[in-house]
């Protein structure tokens, strides 16, 4: 992890970073299991939130022992099967009055099969994705309602429809406490964002909430898809806060990763309820974040294309593990093509000096390599109009150089929970002794 003090005249300067030769969209420079990367961005996946609850490290890689890195099919038979079994162990614990290895056990179940949706195309394989996607959503409530205080699963009206998602508690009181509203991303599930931040937290004292906006979960098989305006679906999120007595307003944050980057962003320069703002890692044009990946401009350019289509299988390019994952892109945006997909990302900007909060900005050293991400930062650095704005650069050397600082779950934790303690507690010694918030130098 980095941070850095270096501002000039002309508005704050990053260091450069120069993109290393293996430096691949999802995981960066490191490598896991697999050779191709998307296959092994995946499978870090799987064990990174088995840190959080999800599969154990055993079982990973059990289940992937026989797994090629370019069978899908393989992924997702051998995933669903290993959660089978641990949900006949988990009801088999619950029979016997054993709530805790139970609960524990659904968690994982939950996440196997999750995790097996990474290779599986809602588009053309729409009913065994929904199947795999419901029975998730059963294992991860049946794990929920094992929770003391159990995790409360909300609802939130939008434009004459429900956003699902989750409301965890650190205690059984009403006392108005600090609460963290995690924004999903573009292929998260709100259950994902329960085992990011909120399960096994209760000692921070913070409540946790996250919701399925439009197009994320499975918020598409119900017609709502992705848009520009993210934030008037995640204010709706906020009304809800207001109307708990559970909740300190005045210690509301945000948090985003991946889109959630944007999503948050966007959010907090509307919405001035917003106390603080996380981005991971801030997304200002979606479009521009998107191609720096330059196998996208390729994909699209060559989606409909048989030839290449069986060019990329059989001679073992990285690129067919991208089919997928583009498919579930399609199927949440609403579009038919990955190019229509990447035209409909123009309209997702947002602007930071609309944010009047307190913010941090993390980000990977191998993502911030990247030229728009790092535009990006240096611009919200300089237009975000609160003196207090914190950026960490997450390093290779503790495998949190990636995407959103990935695979290293725990130092995202660890970060966000400590600047929102020491944040929070600022305003609370300032509130107490009448003393006047004074603005902070800017760190990077």
């Amino acid at each position: 992890m980095k941070t850095a003090n270096d501002s000039t005249e002309n508005g704050t300067k990053l260091p450069q970073y120069s993109v290393p030769k293996y430096n691949k969209p999802l995981v960066g420079r490191m490598k896991f299991y697999y050779k191709n990367p998307i296959a092994d961005a995946y499978f870090s996946y799987l064990l990174a939130f088995g840190a959080r609850g999800g599969a154990d490290i055993g079982e990973a890689f059990y289940a992937v022992r026989n797994v090629g890195q370019y069978d899908t099919q393989a992924w997702v038979r051998e995933l669903t099967k290993l959660a089978g079994i641990i949900e006949r162990e988990a009801e088999k614990s619950l029979a016997h009055g054993h709530t805790i290895t139970a609960r524990e056990k659904f968690l994982r179940a939950y996440y196997l099969n999750r995790a097996a949706l990474m290779n599986l195309s809602p588009v053309r394989e729409t009913r065994r994705y929904n199947e795999i996607r419901d029975l998730s959503v059963k294992h991860f409530r049946k794990a929920a309602a094992l929770y003391n205080p159990p995790i409360e699963a909300i609802e939130i009206d939008f434009e004459g429809k429900k956003l699902p998602g989750y409301f965890i508690k650190p205690d059984h009181s009403n006392e108005k406490k600090p609460t963290l509203y995690v924004v999903g991303g573009g292929e998260s599930f709100s259950e994902d964002m329960c085992l990011l931040f909120g399960i096994g937290d209760n000692e921070r004292g913070y409540n946790v909430i996250t919701v399925d906006l439009p197009g994320m979960g499975n918020t598409a098989a119900q017609g709502m898809y992705m848009r520009p305006d993210m934030d008037k679906a995640a204010s709706k999120v906020i009304d809800y806060l207001e109307t708990r007595p559970d909740v300190d307003m005045e210690k509301l944050a945000l948090f985003g990763p991946s889109l959630g980057g944007y999503s948050a962003t966007k959010t907090a320069s509307h919405d001035k309820r917003v106390k603080a703002l996380i981005a991971n890692s801030i997304i200002l044009n979606l479009h521009d974040y998107l191609v720096q990946a330059k196998e996208l401009k390729i994909l699209a350019k060559y989606e409909n294309s048989a030839l290449f289509k069986y060019g990329t299988r059989v001679f073992g390019s990285w690129l067919a593990g991208l089919y997928n994952m583009m498919d579930v892109f399609k199927w949440r945006w609403n579009v038919t093509t990955i190019q229509e997909w990447l035209d409909a990302c123009k309209e997702f900007t947002a602007d930071p000096s609309g944010i009047e909060c307190p913010t941090l900005l993390m980000v990977g050293e191998d993502e911030l390599a990247y030229p728009a991400t790092h535009q990006f930062h240096e611009e919200a650095l300089e237009k975000i109009r609160h003196p207090k704005k914190d950026m960490v650069i997450g390093k290779a050397e503790i495998g949190a150089a990636g995407k959103n600082m990935l695979p290293n779950l725990t130092v995202i934790r660890h970060i966000v929970f400590d600047w929102l303690d020491e944040l929070f507690d600022e305003k609370n010694n300032n509130q107490l002794t009448g003393a006047k918030l004074e603005p902070e130098p800017a760190q990077l």
